[in-house]
């Protein structure tokens, strides 16, 4: 055992077997969709909006299915702006993090622009 705590090769077979046969991660729809709408939030160009009556931005739904994600996202962008490079960029980013945190394939990324006006959509602050 190690001193800081649990390690794989504490238990019986831990690193001797091969990852296949040490068992399955299941993700269910509603994980993905907070990770495509959390990739969407930090994406360059991304204009989030809180949903006060109606839906707010972004806003996700998926399906994960044989190891890999159909999604739908609705996002917002600034208008007046470079919406179609926006858009791709968004769409770009979006695929790469939720297969990077996921370790699924993007198999389909429906990406819906919204137009907002650039003064009812805030700028994004870091933290």
């Amino acid at each position: 055992m190690t001193d800081g705590g649990f390690a794989l090769a504490d238990l019986p077979g831990g690193t001797d077997r091969p990852p296949e046969a040490r068992g399955t991660l299941r993700l269910h729809d509603a994980a993905v969709v907070h990770v495509l709408e959390g990739a969407a939030r930090r994406a360059p160009g991304a204009a989030v909006r809180a949903a006060a009556l109606g839906r707010g931005y972004p806003h996700a739904r998926a399906n994960v299915r044989h190891g890999r994600i159909w999604a739908r996202l609705d996002v917002g962008v600034r208008w007046p702006g470079a919406t179609a490079e926006t858009a791709r960029g968004i769409a770009r980013h979006v695929r790469t993090e939720a297969a990077r945190i996921t370790g699924l394939d993007v198999a389909a990324l429906d990406l819906t622009v919204h137009l907002l006006d650039g003064r009812d959509a805030p700028e994004r602050r870091v933290r």
